[in-house]
């Protein structure tokens, strides 16, 4: 099932729900030229053809990945083999989340660094990469407009899993410092399931560490209220 959204007056986005854990994969193209991107490429094959083929009229042009666990990149080299063909895709990564993709992908001539480009547009609408590691070192969020797909860094009640203190912290830290100082209004798209917005956000965080004086002893799933 697709659901579908408007960015602003050209992009549209489509959310599709992808197994094994109910991955988002999310859509985003520009109605004026049909330009496309696509974020994450969960292992699920029959919704990436779904998505392929109720959108066979758009130009997929490059892929985002927010990061490099499997439930994310797996569906990366059958969606890359799809579509490759057509259009010369690039692939988006951390370079500090890159050393887990498939060696294929590791050809700098269609990998592409987030910490190397500060300007990226689709059409007329600017994108911004923000690096918010914890969930992965190189866990990045996408912004789009009023609109930010963060992975699994942060969901509607809390951050992403951590593997250990330090992870929690370091996630902690990006959350607080680099997504919660932006708009009220700014909607929230997580790699699973519903989303939210930084109010909601901000005020889960503040409930959470009120509650919390000692941070030191926290890891993995962690719910902030």
């Amino acid at each position: 099932m697709e659901t579908i959204s408007h960015i602003n007056q050209d992009l549209v986005f489509k959310k599709y729900i992808a197994n094994p854990l109910e991955n988002n994969i999310w859509l985003i193209y520009s109605q004026n030229t049909q330009e496309a991107l696509i974020i994450d490429t969960p292992p699920d094959f029959e919704i990436i053809d779904q998505v392929l083929k109720q959108n066979s009229s758009l130009y997929i042009k490059n892929i985002f990945i927010t990061h490099n666990h499997y439930d994310h990149i797996d569906g990366l080299g059958y969606i890359y083999n799809k579509i490759s063909s057509a259009e010369n895709v690039k692939i988006w990564v951390s370079q500090k989340d890159q050393n887990k993709l498939p060696g294929p992908f590791q050809n700098q001539d269609i990998l592409y660094n987030y910490e190397n480009y500060c300007d990226f547009k689709i059409n007329e609408t600017a994108i911004k990469f923000i690096h918010t590691p914890g969930h992965t070192d190189g866990s990045t969020c996408i912004l789009i407009g009023d609109h930010i797909y963060t992975g699994d860094t942060l969901f509607p009640g809390g951050p992403g899993r951590t593997a250990s203190n330090e992870n929690f912290q370091t996630i902690l830290n990006s959350i607080k410092t680099k997504l919660l100082i932006l708009p009220d209004y700014t909607i929230v798209h997580p790699g699973h399931g519903k989303d939210t917005n930084i109010k909601q956000s901000i005020n889960e965080y503040n409930i959470f560490i009120k509650k919390n004086k000692d941070l030191k002893k926290l890891s993995g799933n962690i719910s902030w209220i």
